[in-house]
């Protein structure tokens, strides 16, 4: 298993986003996928080691968090890929956001 999976609908946000969990020193995977951002972090979490999946399309990204029933945890407009894999990895890390 992974660490932390994001399946993406769209590219253009994956550099941005692996850049902010690089930032943070935290293992991402990612993965094309189809869906809409929600639906797609609900997929990744069941493959993600940490308990939290990333989910992208070309609007949004969401992060999902194991134990809260598939709620998105974090949202954010896929522009701001890189702030969002900076907080959602602070997440996975345990550190403040």
């Amino acid at each position: 298993m992974n660490a932390v999976v994001a399946l993406l609908a769209d590219r253009s946000c994956e550099r941005g986003l692996a850049a902010g969990f690089e930032e943070e020193g935290v293992p991402l995977t990612c993965e094309l996928a189809e869906g809409e951002a929600a639906a797609l972090a609900r997929e990744a979490v069941t493959r993600s080691a940490l308990g939290l999946g990333v989910g992208g399309d070309a609007e949004r990204l969401v992060l999902v968090l194991a134990g809260s029933a598939g709620q998105a945890y974090l949202q954010a407009d896929a522009l701001d890929a890189r702030a969002f894999g900076r907080a959602a990895a602070r997440v996975a890390a345990r550190r403040p956001l």
